[in-house]
């Protein structure tokens, strides 16, 4: 049975006291996917005991306030020393310990006296070394693959490594990473797929239609759409030719595509909209920018295109289910074809678009199974990845890495 068909475990230990205080770390406060993820579960959290939730984010970023508005939160690369060029120049000659300001973030982890330091991500080596001497247990959360743990660096890995007392994968495909490719032993190791914040209100015709009229999307078109902030790992190289494959094999039919998020580099920008132009499919994309909640747009959707080369659960595909849109991935590009296995939507060979243009085109043509589909993958979100089913799980692991307080 797959971990997160499993029932969520009690939280209590007889000899423990409950709630286990712990401190957070992420790795920044942008919105992307973890630091999504880890506010949805430090919100839940905070709601079941009422009880500050202490964190450290690396970098700031957007989502900063809302950190800071659960309880004690320290913000670093938030100097001058970060921000400027100058800054930055004088920081690389300075000693690592000024640089990873590990003094100040074990004065700010010892005031908060955590049983256990909850990583979100496996991209904390160096600031799990500046916690060590707390002797807090450390459970890091996985929500990279081999790409991304590879241009982490080696000594990175190293240090995460080291210090982590116990890992939760975001998926199976997350776990299998770490078991066969850097020896973590099974025994040490917890599959808990991803969640989203909370489930939206069902859609109709009427709030479809009024998402794209604001959008400017034809009330008629076959609406597809994907949402990201990078742009080769997210694959949105790959948007002109897939438009024009699932164009061309719905040739009565309007054939829109929705881009949900941050643009590129001026350089990324000016090659996708040279390849779309090229293509002649430009006409056919749209793109919102960072939106602060993707999910009024996702409701405009007909299907979900998860273009990416490496991702390992991402929360996107959830948010686009909740709302209504099946999805189809790339096998072999991280585990959202776990989700998709169980009947919420199609996965196909990697990196195949004419195989996904053949997907999303029978989508058009056969509605009743797209309801369908959409239908199990609202379901299946509700049934096991919102925080309230995750939450206890994470609590638990965490529980369980703490020595037995008597």
């Amino acid at each position: 049975m797959e971990a997160s068909l499993l029932p969520p475990p009690a939280v209590s230990h007889p000899n423990r006291a409950d709630p286990v205080p712990f401190l957070a770390v992420s790795h920044d406060a942008g919105r992307t996917g973890a630091p999504i993820g880890l506010l949805a579960f430090l919100r839940w959290q905070r709601e079941q005991t009422g009880c500050p939730v202490p964190s450290i984010l690396r970098a700031p970023g957007p989502l900063a306030p809302d950190f800071a508005a659960l309880g004690p939160c320290l913000v670093l690369r938030d100097t001058w020393l970060h921000r400027t060029r100058a800054g930055r120049r004088l920081l690389g000659r300075l000693p690592r310990t000024v640089a990873d300001q590990t003094g100040r973030v074990l004065r700010f982890a010892r005031a908060q006296q955590p049983a256990a330091v909850y990583s979100n991500t496996l991209t904390n080596g160096r600031l799990l070394a500046s916690l060590a001497p707390l002797g807090a247990p450390v459970v890091s959360h996985a929500h990279e693959l081999e790409y991304w743990i590879k241009r982490l660096g080696p000594e990175n890995l190293r240090l995460t490594l080291q210090h982590t007392h116990h890992f939760i994968a975001a998926a199976e495909a997350v776990a299998r990473n770490l078991r066969t490719n850097h020896g973590v032993d099974p025994a040490q190791l917890t599959v808990i797929h991803e969640h989203i914040a909370r489930l939206p209100a069902p859609r109709d015709a009427a709030t479809r239609n009024r998402e794209r009229q604001r959008l400017g999307l034809p009330l008629d078109a076959f609406v597809i759409g994907s949402c990201g902030a990078e742009y080769w790992r997210k694959g949105r190289d790959l948007i002109p030719n897939l438009l024009r494959a699932v164009q061309r094999r719905l040739p009565d039919r309007s054939v829109r595509f929705l881009w949900i998020g941050r643009p590129g580099t001026p350089e990324e920008e000016q090659g996708l909209h040279h390849d779309l132009r090229l293509t002649g499919v430009a006409g056919a994309y749209t793109a919102t920018g960072e939106l602060p909640d993707p999910f009024a747009s996702y409701t405009a959707l007909d299907a979900f295109a998860l273009l990416s080369r490496d991702d390992p659960f991402p929360l996107a595909c959830l948010e686009a289910a909740a709302a209504g849109a099946p999805v189809v991935c790339f096998d072999d590009a991280g585990g959202m074809p776990e989700f998709t296995a169980r009947g919420t939507g199609l996965s196909v060979p990697y990196l195949d678009v004419e195989a996904m243009a053949e997907g999303l085109a029978r989508f058009a043509r056969e509605p009743l199974q797209a309801s369908a589909l959409a239908a199990c993958g609202r379901a299946e979100v509700a049934r096991g990845h919102l925080p309230e089913q995750t939450g206890p799980r994470i609590l638990e692991v965490l529980s369980q890495a703490c020595p037995v307080r008597t």
